[in-house]
């Protein structure tokens, strides 16, 4: 089965079937471009392809050039570590695949990041629970508004 289609000399990308991906095949929806990490009974765990802006969390995994190159994703890319759960691939378009060991490495960072966010799940009730109540410590009078002037200017 061919990757692309040949339409007037233009090679096109094309949908695949769920069974022809392998982990690490990009591809893109309407607005977001997807990278398969994992297969689960019949659904597919893929995750964001991000564009590169300032703001950074620690489940974001850099893409190299050299493989954003291989894969057809756009320069500055980085993959944040979210799994996704599709039921299928439709309404996406394959655009390349990642190598093996750049895979693993997304799927080693996917495990941190779910084992971290255990984590803090796990303890989160705990602290909160043990936490001294802090009701009655700070007691504000009821608001009330301010008289308003007709001659008085008023920026607020």
């Amino acid at each position: 089965m061919k990757k692309f289609l040949k339409i007037s000399g233009v090679f096109m990308a094309r949908s695949f079937p769920s069974a022809c991906l392998r982990t690490g095949a990009v591809s893109c929806s309407a607005a977001t471009w997807w990278v398969l990490v994992a297969r689960q009974e019949a659904a597919l765990v893929f995750c964001p392809i991000l564009a590169q802006t300032e703001n950074h969390h620690r489940a974001d995994l850099p893409l190299p050039w050299a493989e954003a190159l291989q894969a057809g994703c756009p320069d500055g890319t980085r993959i944040r570590c979210r799994p996704v759960l599709r039921a299928s691939t439709h309404g996406l378009t394959y655009r390349g695949q990642l190598g093996a060991c750049f895979t693993e490495r997304l799927v080693l960072a996917l495990t941190t990041e779910l084992r971290h966010r255990q984590q803090e799940d796990r303890f989160a009730p705990r602290l909160l629970k043990n936490a001294p109540s802090c009701r009655g410590a700070l007691s504000l009078p009821p608001l009330r508004p301010e008289p308003r002037s007709p001659r008085a200017l008023h920026f607020f």
